[in-house]
């Protein structure tokens, strides 16, 4: 092979990889444990690699009644997207999840 055509290949094999490396939709951190019933204040639920994550995360949230509204903005120097939520879901479901 022509030396061009190694370093083509081996540019797009570094490239794809560093595409699949980053391309986890995983949350990079924990999520915060859930807040007091009366807690009205925007708090964070967690970082996501993509705005798409970040908003079935929050989306989810929501249908588990594990929040009442959520917010996705871009984290420090938009590395990531930072899932905001607020409330903590009805009280019938806190209800059912406590006892």
């Amino acid at each position: 092979m022509r030396p061009t055509r190694i370093r083509t290949a081996i540019a797009l094999g570094l490239s794809a990889g560093a595409v699949m490396w980053t391309a986890a939709a995983s949350p990079a951190t924990a999520s915060s444990p859930a807040a007091a019933s009366g807690d009205t204040a925007w708090r964070e639920a967690g970082h996501y690699d993509t705005t798409a994550a970040c908003k079935r995360a929050g989306k989810t949230g929501i249908q588990r009644h594990r929040w009442d509204e959520y917010k996705c903005r871009p984290g420090r120097n938009d590395n990531y997207v930072t899932l905001w939520v607020r409330g903590g879901g009805s009280g019938a479901a806190r209800a059912l999840n406590t006892g």
